[in-house]
């Protein structure tokens, strides 16, 4: 072996340099089987160390990327879950739900998020003025399916609610301005709601007697005026024939359904002209008589003849039923003709003496 020091050779087993004096480091040589155990033991027990480690850190990593895994797994679901939740279909189906309960306000928060998603779904629609309806709020309903009828493709239950609305809210005439815009089917469908004007007996026109004009309709009430003015629901209630007299009358008529819609205005002009019969034709003509003679009145149909002598006649004189013997003496006959629509006649008068 060398010395550390100076380089050169030295015996084995010397503890000091013969040449530089300097110390000999042979304590590798002099370990004990003991130390060198020992030191085995001490290696042995560091690589163990190691490896629980090691092993540890493994462990603590597994166990947190199974969290975060864990924690992934669930945000996902619960977004899954939401969404499904929030979908049109779930969001009216759980309004449906809370409606059929009588949980008008939660029914119609629904349908509202169920109508973010399609705003011109129909039944939505339809839903939400129903909740609105039952939370007291016609005009708000009202507005929810005005714009719905303005599509040609709208369906029947939309026109349905829609007038049911009107109709609670006291708007007949748009009623009636909707359901006359609107198809057959749709007709036939709100049929409850149609509200046609009254319908007359007779024809408005002319007339030469007096008449007895009807109104008819399937109605609870007929309210009419024969003034020319429309009638409102203060006007006078129809409850039997009108009698149409002499002159020009204006009447103007609406119905009201069981619904409560008011109908148009129905109207006519009647002007009725009496027939003045003109004055009976009498035989024989005045003159003087020696014999017994009858006299004879010509009464047309449709009248009666009233005669009186020495005096003028009146629907309270004698009625002429067949031909009258002539009084003796002087006297002079008057009768009148008074027709079915009273009219009455001009008079005729005969002068007779009679002498045997």
């Amino acid at each position: 072996m060398k010395c550390p020091s100076c380089h050169k050779e030295v015996e084995k087993g010397s503890l000091y340099c013969p040449h530089c004096l300097s110390e000999i480091p042979w304590v590798r040589e002099f370990d004990s089987v003991e130390t060198q155990l020992r030191k085995k033991e001490q290696q042995d027990s560091g690589e163990e160390s190691d490896r629980e480690g090691l092993s540890a850190g493994k462990f603590i990593y597994n166990r947190k990327r199974t969290i975060v895994v864990c924690l992934a797994a669930a945000v996902l679901l619960g977004a899954f879950c939401y969404r499904q939740l929030h979908t049109f279909s779930a969001l009216y189906s759980h309004a449906s739900q809370q409606f059929e309960q009588e949980h008008y306000g939660a029914a119609a928060r629904s349908i509202e998020a169920a109508l973010e998603k399609k705003p011109n779904n129909e039944s939505a629609n339809i839903l939400l003025a129903k909740c609105l309806e039952k939370q007291g709020k016609l005009k708000e309903g009202i507005l929810i399916l005005k714009p719905l009828v303005k599509n040609a493709d709208a369906g029947v239950g939309v026109y349905e609610e829609l007038v049911s609305l009107l109709a609670k809210n006291g708007q007949s005439a748009e009623v009636r301005d909707i359901l006359q815009n609107s198809s057959k089917k749709v007709q036939e469908a709100c049929g409850e709601y149609m509200c046609s004007p009254p319908a007359f007996s007779i024809a408005p026109g002319t007339y030469t007697s007096l008449q007895k004009l009807e109104l008819s309709g399937d109605y609870q009430r007929i309210y009419y005026t024969l003034d020319g003015t429309d009638p409102t629901l203060e006007s006078s209630v129809y409850t039997e024939p009108v009698e149409l007299n002499e002159g020009t009358t204006c009447i103007k008529a609406i119905g009201v359904n069981a619904k409560n819609i008011i109908s148009e205005v129905a109207s006519g002009k009647y002007i009725i002209v009496l027939k003045t019969p003109a004055a009976p034709v009498v035989y024989p003509k005045s003159g003087d008589f020696s014999k017994e003679t009858t006299i004879k009145v010509s009464v047309p149909d449709g009248c009666k003849a009233y005669y009186a002598f020495d005096r003028e006649p009146d629907v309270n004189s004698t009625e002429y039923e067949q031909p009258i013997s002539m009084p003796v003496g002087y006297h002079i006959f008057n009768v009148i003709l008074v027709a079915a629509n009273g009219k009455t006649s001009k008079l005729t008068s005969r002068e007779y003496y009679l002498q045997y």
